[in-house]
């Protein structure tokens, strides 16, 4: 496998960031240095490695570790947006320029290292044809799952109280709406066949996007609520509050669940519609 490459590319973005001077911090509960650094170490390993089951475990360990080190990247680029059109955000138009280029070199390390590995795992098997998904009833999942979020925003928003933080000030859930009717849409088209008729990068370019996205989103809840409970990180989670715990986990779990549905169906469907651009 070529994992040297990202590999190195993971390491150089790791050690730039490390001596840059960071002047924003809103890094509490992401990944600490040491995350991508190993990820960096155990892609090389992969590639240089001769044994199937070595190189599986340090590919998919690596893949995983830089995944939970580019948590954060979508924060990055929403403060990015504010940041760069001056729209008036506060704090949140301040960018941590060294952690997010950390954060968006690991995210696109985590896919290379990732796809590169599934590669090597279907190329040495023992023959047997891999298992196929259907992109069809894994786009009806990403539909469904889609849109718990969206509907607790709006139900908060028109008055709901079940799970709802004592102090709630956001005004109607418009982003969020337009979040679901897009990813809803997007769902369909990957299960249904109108979505074939469609120009196929149309299709694929923002189904890994939003894939991209959303795994990248849950794995700080997901990794940074693991890494806190273990000591490793001194993350935000209040463990006293168990109501807010379960909101709070029950909307990122979603979010996991909604984008590996959707990067299951993209996948299906990349598969389905063939390498010919139409």
């Amino acid at each position: 496998m070529r994992l040297v490459l990202p590999a190195g590319v993971g390491a150089a973005a790791v050690a730039v960031s490390a001596v840059l001077p960071q002047e924003v911090h809103y890094d509490k509960g992401m990944a600490p240095l040491w995350v991508p650094a190993v990820a960096a170490v155990l892609a090389v390993c992969s590639a240089l490695l001769t044994a199937r089951r070595l190189v599986l475990v340090c590919g998919w360990t690596g893949a995983v570790l830089f995944l939970w080190a580019a948590g954060g990247v979508v924060l990055d680029a929403f403060r990015a947006f504010y940041w760069a059109t001056g729209i008036p955000a506060g704090e949140f138009a301040q960018v941590d320029w060294p952690g997010a280029l950390r954060r968006f070199v690991s995210l696109l390390a985590a896919a290379v290292v990732g796809a590169g590995t599934l590669r090597y795992q279907r190329a040495t098997s023992d023959g047997r044809a891999p298992r196929q998904w259907g992109s069809s009833w894994l786009g009806y999942a990403a539909f469904a799952v889609g849109f718990p979020y969206p509907m607790l925003k709006l139900y908060w928003c028109l008055g709901g109280s079940i799970a709802r933080p004592a102090v709630y000030t956001e005004g109607f859930p418009v982003m969020e709406l337009v979040c679901l009717v897009a990813g809803a849409s997007l769902s369909l088209a990957l299960a249904q066949s109108w979505g074939r008729r469609l120009p196929r990068r149309l299709v694929l370019a923002p189904a890994w996007f939003a894939t991209a996205a959303l795994v990248s989103m849950a794995a700080l809840m997901v990794f940074g609520t693991a890494s806190q409970l273990l000591g490793i990180t001194d993350g935000p989670v209040d463990f006293g509050d168990t109501q807010s715990l379960v909101a709070v986990g029950t909307v990122y779990l979603s979010w996991l669940v909604f984008g590996l549905t959707l990067g299951g169906a993209t996948l299906a469907f990349q598969r389905a519609t063939g390498p010919v651009d139409r």
